[in-house]
């Protein structure tokens, strides 16, 4: 019999200490338990934290492996807030490892659930994925599109830090489009916000995309 409570303790510890190979014995044993006691909502959960687990360790094939499977709990279980994030999680892997298409399907998926179930935030974030999906498809006037109702959501929100994020996106995609003019603004409010909270490491970046801009917009 497996003691959750320890297995738990246990797991907090070895994330705390970076060991994780350990987190993955743990929550391996806790999905193996859930799955046991026929709890199909905690199994999910144990099995997208190994994914997560798996993606920080720079192991995709592993990490969309066990998304999927918490995919089909939380499908059969009717988890739509679970699904949501675990779609869009896959489609962040599925780009990073340039399968487009499929990264595409899978962040309009979670776009739709989150429209659906109200979550805002998510939209957000799935929006911006889609936006850098298209840039490097080298799509920038849809990228832009995506980048742009991005920032609207995390101006909505008040999220500063997430905003200054999103409007150097949309300035690239503006840039790449050729709008030098709307890259320059972006690039501006990013550096003012991203100052303002103290985010210097993207200040010089920034610094450097203005001067371009700037320098673009002004040729004859």
């Amino acid at each position: 019999m497996v003691d959750s409570g320890q297995l738990q303790r246990q797991l907090r510890i070895a994330l705390q200490n970076g060991n994780f190979e350990e987190a993955i014995i743990c929550l391996e044993q806790a999905a193996a338990a859930a799955h046991n006691a026929h709890d199909r909502a905690a199994e999910g959960r144990h099995l997208g934290n190994l994914a997560l687990i798996y993606n920080r360790l720079q192991r995709p094939d592993a990490a969309l492996h066990y998304f999927q499977q918490a995919l089909t709990l939380a499908r059969a279980g009717a988890d739509r807030i679970t699904e949501d994030g675990l779609l869009g999680n896959m489609g962040n892997i599925l780009r990073e490892l340039r399968r487009f298409d499929e990264a595409i399907e899978h962040l309009n998926q979670a776009l739709l659930i989150a429209q659906e179930i109200g979550d805002v935030r998510g939209r957000g974030i799935w929006l911006s994925n889609l936006g850098l999906v298209y840039d490097d498809l080298g799509q920038p006037a849809k990228a832009s599109d995506y980048h742009a109702q991005s920032v609207g959501i995390a101006r909505q929100l008040q999220d500063w830090r997430g905003l200054a994020l999103r409007l150097e996106k949309l300035g690239n995609s503006y840039f790449n489009l050729g709008s030098h003019e709307n890259a320059l603004q972006c690039f501006v409010e990013a550096y003012q916000l991203s100052e303002a909270l103290g985010l210097t490491d993207a200040l010089p970046t920034l610094q450097q995309n203005i001067n371009f801009a700037t320098s673009l917009k002004n040729m004859p």
